[in-house]
């Protein structure tokens, strides 16, 4: 039987909700579990052992009991402890990792290279009894993300490819080499991995035809091998059992109650531009024109400490933004029925995912018009500039016109909503062409 690993690293380790690119991986994984003709198998990495190592999906992903291995010769039913657990104090396995430990302190002040020796033992006997991953010839290795940050994850990689196992990449996005400027410059980029994984992949499935496009014009660029390339589109509808109207403290401050403001979710970083809402806004203010408060869904990322402040603390408009950054689906559910439409001002998106969830929705959308954000639903989608603040205001004045906005509701009720198992169809019949 056909082996495809899954690797789940990235979702195993997610602290809080899962959004953006994690619930890709989440919505994925969980439809590879069930998967006819083939033996799949969970896949983390352990970055002290530059390993992978069998996870228990059921434990660690779906009831989020933490990162639970799967003991070696286990069957379907057999797992190992929590990774964090250690076993009864009377063991040997844990008298000899205290050993270890204390002769780690020792040897530390006496000899670096002893230290360094102890310190390997210590980590492989934390992981003594667990199912390491040993790739084959015609394994499937699907990565719906990658730690492309750790280059041991990536050498680890080049090594299971040739040992025979085809690699599968998901690509979300290529921002890092169309807008270098919003991110964080890091000794190891997204752009150092895909050039070494890329193109050694037996396939590449991108999420947009602009990912697409990007990807193959920057894999040019840099003279390297374009792999088979495929575009797979993601789901938009939301996981939840009720709708539920959020709790949070800044939400309740703000008093919305629906039909009352306007809705954009995101992560908050220089990329997905939520600037431009300052400037529309205090144009807005300025000119005597007055805007419905705006929630703004999403953690913070990194770089936006100026414009947070700016946003929070300018008394002519503080109070336009409700910043909700810890919402359940079932409270972003209710943000999206309960909104008198959404914007999405980024400056580039590898797919669009807050669009795409608002038509399935059956609510209106403004967005920017670059990138993959004008292919989710041409026709429907009215667009702006993110550069122009004038752009964005007008636009959302004209939604905020009756006549307009029923207009818009109408065009919305054309959008053709793609669930997460038909996402995860097209992924499967790519995966099957290569297995």
């Amino acid at each position: 039987m056909k082996r495809i690993i899954v690797d789940v690293t990235q979702l195993a380790h997610w602290q809080g909700k899962i959004t953006g690119i994690p619930r890709v991986m989440d919505e994925l994984a969980r439809r590879f579990k069930d998967y006819p003709g083939a033996e799949v198998v969970y896949a983390s990495w352990v970055k002290d052992q530059g390993e992978f190592y069998e996870i228990d999906f059921e434990a660690t992903i779906v009831k989020r009991e933490g990162i639970v291995y799967r003991a070696v010769g286990a069957d379907g039913s057999g797992r190992k402890a929590v990774a964090s657990a250690v076993p009864a104090r009377s063991s040997a396995r844990h008298l000899a990792k205290r050993v270890a430990k204390k002769g780690l302190r020792v040897a530390g002040r006496i000899h670096s290279g002893i230290a360094h020796r102890l310190e390997e033992r210590a980590k492989r006997l934390g992981m003594h009894g667990r199912q390491k991953i040993t790739f084959q010839d015609g394994d499937v290795f699907f990565i719906p993300w990658g730690e492309w940050w750790d280059p041991a994850f990536t050498d680890r990689l080049v090594l299971a490819n040739k040992s025979g196992a085809k690699l599968v990449q998901i690509i979300h996005d290529v921002a890092t080499t169309v807008w270098p400027q919003f991110f964080e410059q890091v000794a190891v980029s997204p752009t150092t991995y895909n050039s070494r994984i890329v193109p050694i992949a037996d396939l590449v499935l991108c999420v947009s035809r602009n990912t697409k496009k990007e990807l193959t014009g920057w894999l040019n660029q840099e003279k390297l091998h374009v792999p088979r390339m495929e575009v797979f589109r993601l789901g938009d509808d939301v996981r939840a059992s009720k709708p539920r109207k959020p709790d949070d403290e800044a939400f309740m401050a703000a008093g919305l109650k629906g039909k009352d403001y306007l809705l954009c979710v995101g992560t908050i970083e220089a990329k997905k531009n939520h600037a431009l809402f300052y400037y529309v806004y205090k144009m807005a203010a300025q000119r005597g024109i007055e805007l419905p408060k705006i929630a703004i869904v999403g953690r913070r990322g990194w770089g936006t400490e100026n414009i947070y402040d700016m946003m929070t603390k300018d008394p002519e408009v503080k109070d336009k933004f409700v910043f909700l950054h810890d919402i359940s689906d079932e409270e972003l559910v209710w943000l999206f029925d309960n909104c008198l439409f959404t914007v999405l001002p980024s400056f580039h998106e590898g797919w669009g995912i807050p669009i795409a969830e608002s038509l399935g929705r059956g609510i209106p959308c403004l967005s920017s018009n670059t990138s993959s954000m004008v292919e989710i639903a041409e026709g429907i989608v009215e667009h702006f500039s993110p550069t122009s603040a004038e752009e964005c205001l007008a636009a959302i004045q004209r939604m905020l016109e009756p006549k307009h906005y029923k207009a818009a509701v109408a065009r919305v009720k054309k959008y053709q909503p793609t669930s997460w198992d038909d996402s995860f169809k097209q992924v499967r019949a790519y995966v099957e062409e290569i297995l």
